[in-house]
């Protein structure tokens, strides 16, 4: 086994005991989603939201316990979910089945890489969001799989934490920015933390974890060099999670960093589209 191998062992089994967690927890939510609460955030209500309409076939990526992919079915989509979880599969079948979803929602185990040899289809859309880049050591291949399962004319859209961001250790604030991490790829981030970002007291068996590093210019190159065409790249001065301890909420939920003389980024959102 050579050591991405391992790397992506190792990830799957942290994720196995994150998605028993999760669902359990006030992160989540879990009881408003089943009374009808959309679990999807402002940033792609309003930048992909508009092209969702009855019918529309829905790809979502690295889906986790399948929430915002069943999101997006009570929009009208035809929605199928993936992830290399098979506790957060499970979880997202039986969140389709007592939603009533399930007629319109399918979920897939698998790692990113190895879909196109399970799932023979293309979509309308292919979604992703939040947190999922970091764990991908490729960049160049998963643009190549998000490539193969977008329809002609339709669409690729990606809403995440920026590469600054991830730059950032936790306790920088306007005062003091601390750059713990790598800004350029191709860079193995090792880390042995108990907890989870939804919990942070949870006890967490399989600690280690693996991350990679993605610049913008790795991500947006990546993109560029498959067959779509970017119909925008926003980076935006908010995040809509507290990425760093010193972020404030405003009053749409949304997180900045107070004190600061100028914006910096935090979140960025990429839509591409097929030719048709």
């Amino acid at each position: 086994m050579d050591h991405v191998d391992e790397y992506r062992r190792e990830n799957r089994e942290h994720w196995e005991e994150l998605a028993a967690i999760h669902p359990d927890t006030e992160f989540y939510d879990v009881a408003s989603f089943l009374e009808g609460e959309s679990s999807l955030l402002p940033l792609e209500r309003e930048e992909l939201g508009p092209l969702i309409e009855e019918g529309t076939t829905l790809l979502h990526l690295q889906c986790h316990f399948g929430m915002d992919t069943l999101s997006w079915a009570r929009r009208g989509a035809e929605v199928v979910g993936v992830d290399f979880s098979e506790t957060a599969v499970e979880t997202a079948r039986e969140l389709a089945a007592e939603t009533g979803l399930d007629d319109r929602a399918e979920f897939v185990e698998s790692d990113v890489y190895e879909l196109p040899a399970i799932l023979d289809r293309e979509f309308d859309v292919v979604f992703t969001s939040y947190g999922v880049l970091t764990w991908l050591p490729d960049i160049e291949g998963w643009a190549e799989v998000v490539e193969g399962f977008v329809a002609p004319g339709g669409v690729f859209y990606i809403a995440e934490n920026h590469p600054f961001t991830l730059c950032l250790d936790e306790a920088s604030g306007p005062d003091a920015f601390r750059f713990a991490y790598p800004y350029f790829g191709g860079e193995h981030l090792a880390f042995d933390i108990d907890g989870s970002y939804a919990d942070p007291d949870a006890d967490v068996e399989h600690t280690r974890t693996h991350e990679f590093a993605h610049s913008m210019g790795e991500i947006l190159t990546a993109l560029v060099d498959t067959d779509l065409d970017l119909e925008f790249v926003h980076e935006h001065p908010w995040s809509e999670f507290r990425a760093l301890d010193a972020m404030e909420a405003d009053e749409e939920g949304r997180y900045w960093l107070p004190g600061l003389d100028h914006d910096l980024p935090f979140l960025f959102s990429v839509r591409a589209r097929m030719p048709e």
